[in-house]
């Protein structure tokens, strides 16, 4: 009997049964490639350490060089496994949230679990990506906030600072939940008691803050390499880097110097929240979240400033933090922004299991002679349609294509070939490769957009290829260089234009660069060459569809290749080049 008290406390009652089946869900789904861009660089640093791109995201890092170890198929199969039990860990304080909210354990446990399922989240908790740890931050910060939270006093402080100082060493826009912390430590200094105790409990937020920060200090000793961002050598060049000034600031979420697309975000992060609601629970949470606000809620349940600070969280991580992107919503917007949308996508738990908590004692005091605990199994699957209907969703965005394709232009090239392109999947593809799975370490990729920098020019220096600006056009210049060292040197395809009138042909989704004075291959030898380049590329995989993003973006390079093949092979009078090509470019597009 005290056995089964036990587990019902604790697997139902607490939500570990539901934490339970997100880590087997997660862990079932999480991802063998690298499929997004920081997904790839976030998978590298977890196997070999170093600094991602600013804010430097030290907290996470760590979180994956302790899971590095896993004996599993890939360094990104072990990120994704280590994000897949911060997905889990989520539910299960999601769940400890909703119950100190005011939702009993069954509406509690729907709650979460429509929104553990959900598409965009099970995508965000399979790969290796930081939203899954700031995803749990919040979580948290909604938990140690309520006023039925877990701790009281200079505890509740404590805890709050130093989740905030942890937040913020993983991902800046946990400080959008800042109404709901900051009402969560006014509760804890009035707990603590005395006017005197008020110095104590600023000194406690304070300190315990600034332990949160200390995963920083990673960034002094992490290793150096060639996708590592610049180290800091002093405590100003770190807060450099954390508070994102390459980026534009801690909040500089803008891009392209305007805001005239801000009316279509804020129609995108509602269409985002209606999908992962399934339509009827966004209008039911946004019901419940506004009754929260305006109704006195039941005895000991929370009050309406609590509510009122959640309002105040949403409107701000959601509608508001929108109109700070400028980004158009073609595929590559919405993969940019669509991450951002988690956050109010997670607020929305605590009321949607508020109002099915009140339909659930409603229903109960309408239809005394029902029990409602006895709609566990009708929960459940509910709980289970909910997950597959996230299946072909993820199915869309796990596909092998972006690793493949960098895996296929790698092997492709000679020795010692020189890769120069931009800030893409191909550079932190091809690093992931080098440095994580030891493949073709003799091959450099340039990123000559960051060649101006000192840091970064001297990373390249150490291996034998230094390289001083000068007047002119910089990309022109660094070819150059390179020409001149005798390394094979090839250019990403979108880019080949930005150098001519040097001599270039297609070579698989990049292009070749002759030196002055070698022979340019004919049309037939172009044709031949890539159709032997292709003929040993890896592309036994379903095809993407048109706006499955990286995937998709892949393919699209392929077809660009043959297009262009086909264009020179119709020019030159080959007809049959030409026809074969086209056939090639149809069959290696995104399916219709």
């Amino acid at each position: 009997m005290h056995a089964s008290r036990w587990a019902n406390r604790n697997l139902i009652e607490r939500g570990g049964l539901l934490a339970l089946a997100a880590l087997l869900f997660y862990g079932w789904l999480a991802c063998p490639y690298i499929v997004e861009n920081d997904n790839a660089e976030f998978s590298a640093l977890g196997a070999v350490g170093g600094i991602a791109h600013p804010s430097g995201y030290p907290l996470y890092v760590l979180w994956l060089r302790a899971w590095s170890w896993l004996p599993v198929s890939s360094p990104a199969h072990a990120a994704a496994l280590a994000t897949a039990l911060l997905g889990a860990a989520q539910v299960l304080v999601l769940h400890a949230a909703a119950r100190a909210w005011g939702a009993r354990p069954l509406a509690a446990t729907l709650a979460v679990g429509l929104f553990a399922t959900a598409p965009l989240v099970a995508r965000y908790n399979t790969i290796a990506e930081a939203f899954a740890l700031n995803n749990l931050v919040v979580a948290c910060v909604l938990w140690l906030a309520a006023a039925r939270g877990p701790v009281r006093g200079l505890w509740r402080c404590a805890l709050l600072g130093l989740v905030a100082g942890l937040g913020l060493a993983n991902h800046m826009t946990c400080a959008l939940v800042a109404p709901v912390g900051i009402l969560g430590v006014v509760r804890g200094a009035r707990e603590a008691g005395t006017a005197r105790a008020l110095v104590i409990v600023i000194g406690t937020v304070i300190g315990s803050f600034a332990l949160g920060l200390t995963p920083y200090l990673y960034l002094f000793i992490a290793p150096d390499h060639a996708l590592s961002w610049r180290h800091p050598d002093t405590f100003g060049e770190l807060a450099n880097i954390a508070l994102r000034q390459q980026f534009g600031g801690p909040f500089g979420f803008a891009g392209l110097g305007g805001r005239g697309h801000w009316p279509d975000q804020v129609v995108a992060v509602m269409s985002t929240l209606a999908r992962s609601w399934v339509w009827i629970g966004l209008a039911f949470g946004l019901a419940a979240l506004g009754a929260g606000v305006v109704r006195p809620g039941r005895s000991g349940n929370e009050p309406r400033i609590g509510w009122a600070m959640l309002l105040t969280s949403f409107l701000v991580a959601g509608p508001v933090l929108a109109t700070r992107f400028d980004l158009p919503l073609d595929m590559w917007g919405r993969y940019v922004v669509e991450r951002f949308h988690l956050i109010p996508v997670l607020l929305l738990v605590i009321p949607v299991a508020a109002g099915l908590d009140w339909i659930g004692h409603r229903l109960g005091a309408a239809l005394p002679h029902v029990r409602i605990s006895k709609l566990s199994p009708v929960v459940g699957l509910v709980l289970m349609v909910s997950a597959i209907r996230a299946l072909p969703y993820l199915q869309r965005f796990h596909s092998p294509a972006m690793e493949n394709e960098v895996r296929n232009t790698l092997s492709s090239l000679p020795p010692k070939a020189v890769v120069l392109g931009s800030d893409s999947e191909l550079d932190v593809g091809v690093r992931y490769l080098q440095l994580a799975r030891g493949e073709r370490p003799d091959v450099m990729y340039i990123r000559w957009g960051t060649m101006d920098l000192d840091w970064y020019r001297a990373r390249f220096a150490r291996d034998g290829f230094a390289f001083e600006p000068g007047p002119g056009d910089l990309k022109r210049e660094v070819a150059a260089a390179v020409l001149a060292t005798g390394r094979p040197l090839f250019v990403a395809a979108t880019e080949g234009d930005s150098l001519e009138p040097l001599q270039l042909y297609p070579f698989g989704i990049l292009f070749r660069v002759l030196p002055a004075g070698q022979r340019f291959p004919s049309v037939a030898e172009v044709f031949a060459l890539n159709r032997k380049l292709f003929d040993a590329f890896s592309l036994a995989y379903p095809r993407p569809g048109p706006d499955d993003e990286y995937a998709a973006w892949a393919h699209q390079h392929y077809a660009r290749v043959w297009q262009r093949i086909g264009d020179e092979a119709a020019r030159a009078g080959r007809r049959d080049d030409a026809v074969t090509s086209y056939a090639l470019m149809r069959e290696l597009s995104p399916r219709p």
